[in-house]
């Protein structure tokens, strides 16, 4: 099918060329700080258990923030070759970042609501919690949220097809290149999750906070407040920023749009600067790892993190008194 309509003329060209050089700039720095964030995650066994969950919503993050750099490169290409023209829905899936916003934004918000029903599960379930939430349990789950994204983006792909006699804008966001029932199915999961997962975080911060007598729910506090944190962010940068791309066209027309996708991209960011700032292994593993074992002396860093976990079990194993001859 041939869709010769021209969308934009000399003026909007050039802004959005401008946007594009945004889009580059945010895209790679995000892009960065997750591949630091996964890659902190992965040096040790004990960090690859602990924060499995969180290296996929790095990883997700990152998918989401190259996408961004894929968008802000391509379509600067195209502008200069005088072909950035209207085509079929199918076609703007021909380009690259459609998979890596549609991925890049549906794995983490399935992630945050796992991070959240695990933090439920912890506060108001502890030997439940204890018993059955396994470092192979939280595995397979993560596995299950890898598939159900790239489920979706299959589903995404049938519904392009669908619409392949349809001519559309350029830009080639979700909507475009998938339809409007399927961009609305996409943003309902990326809006509506993160808002779930804040819910259950505020509830299980407030039963931990309630229970935070005990020295373990007390170390419970801490993990649920990071998971807290996270699923706020999502809910400002991420949330908020597709409602407003949804609606643009259909029921409103606002000139920030643009500048809606570098609020979401901008979401990428907040993993590194979280986990630094509020989870004290991870900071040690994160000097250790960029200093390449430099700073390790000047900070007393160990060289290998040791859970919290395995140190309750050595400490809480009783002595056995001596057996009388």
């Amino acid at each position: 099918m041939q869709c010769n309509a021209t969308w934009y003329n000399n003026a909007a060209l050039a802004s959005i060329l401008n946007i594009n050089k945004l889009y580059i700039s945010f895209g790679s720095f995000a892009a960065a700080t997750n591949i630091l964030c996964v890659l902190v995650m992965l040096s040790t066994k004990q960090m690859r258990q602990k924060y499995g969950t969180f290296g996929v919503l790095s990883f997700g993050d990152m998918l989401n923030a190259l996408g961004m750099v894929l968008a802000g490169g391509v379509r600067s290409q195209l502008i200069y070759d005088n072909s950035y023209g209207s085509l079929s829905t199918f076609d703007c899936f021909g380009r690259p970042w459609p998979y890596f916003f549609i991925v890049g934004g549906q794995l983490p918000a399935f992630i945050l609501i796992v991070m959240a029903g695990e933090r439920m599960i912890a506060v108001f379930k502890p030997i439940t919690y204890r018993t059955h939430i396994t470092p192979r349990i939280r595995a397979i789950v993560n596995i299950i949220c890898v598939l159900l994204s790239i489920l979706s983006l299959l589903i995404g792909i049938f519904f392009s097809f669908l619409n392949r006699e349809v001519c559309t804008n350029p830009t080639c966001s979700t909507i475009n290149s998938t339809g409007r029932l399927y961009g609305t199915f996409n943003y309902f999961l990326i809006v509506f999750l993160p808002f779930i997962a804040l819910v259950l975080n505020i509830l299980a911060y407030i039963g931990a906070k309630r229970r935070s007598i005990s020295t373990n729910m007390k170390r419970e506090l801490k993990k649920v407040l990071v998971s807290l944190v996270l699923a706020a962010l999502a809910v400002v940068l991420s949330a908020m920023p597709n409602i407003i791309l949804w609606g643009q066209g259909v029921y409103w027309n606002s000139g920030i749009v643009p500048y809606m996708y570098i609020g979401f991209g901008c979401n990428s960011v907040v993993d590194l600067f979280t986990f630094t700032l509020m989870k004290k292994d991870f900071r040690y593993r994160l000097l250790s790892l960029i200093s390449n074992g430099y700073l390790n002396r000047f900070f007393n860093l160990p060289e290998v993190t040791e859970t919290r976990t395995r140190r309750n079990v050595v400490h809480n194993t009783p002595n056995k008194p001596a057996a009388r001859s």
